[in-house]
């Protein structure tokens, strides 16, 4: 006869109704970061076919970033962020109102890297630049708008044709 070990069952531990409310809140700000960069940059044809409907990544592919467009890789965090970033952020937001100006946060930590390996090789690390989404995505809609102009501009087509394209492309 045939002796059967009998193992023990382990315990999982179901998570805090506190961290559960934080995944959802993580996954939300994921889907909704990921939603907005697809829809002013575009998605990426190569990663199309296994993006989320709102532009993740992450969760499918495991290459450790949440969402893909056509021009960027994004990685969101929502965590808990210092005391000192977070009035660093409002004050220059304020100032920012204050002389109708755009905010730039520029974080260059003396204890960041200056380089990584990618490759086989090691790359320049830039500093940190910190703006706003909104920003961000009237920076990327312009880029798009004055590619446009780029490509009417060098094509082989007449001057008057170049001219209408541009009227149409401004909206005249």
């Amino acid at each position: 006869m045939q002796q059967v070990m009998l193992v023990p069952m382990q315990e999982t531990k179901s998570a805090t109704p506190s961290q559960k409310s934080l995944m959802r809140r993580s996954k939300k700000s994921e889907r909704n970061i990921a939603r907005r960069m697809v829809a002013v940059d575009g998605q990426d044809p190569v990663y199309e076919k296994i993006a989320s409907s709102t532009g993740r990544i992450g969760h499918i592919t495991n290459i450790r970033v949440d969402a893909i467009s056509a021009h960027y890789v994004t990685e969101n965090k929502n965590r808990a962020l210092p005391a000192w970033l977070i009035l660093a952020w409002t004050l220059i937001n304020q100032r920012a109102v204050d002389f109708d100006k755009n905010a730039l946060l520029h974080l260059d930590p003396p204890n960041m890297p200056r380089e990584f390996p990618i490759q086989g090789t090691t790359r320049l690390l830039d500093t940190m630049a910190v703006i706003t989404q909104t920003r961000h995505e009237e920076l990327i809609l312009s880029e798009k708008d004055l590619n446009s102009v780029k490509t009417i501009l060098n094509s082989a087509d007449s001057n008057l044709s170049k001219l209408q394209q541009l009227r149409e492309l401004l909206g005249q």
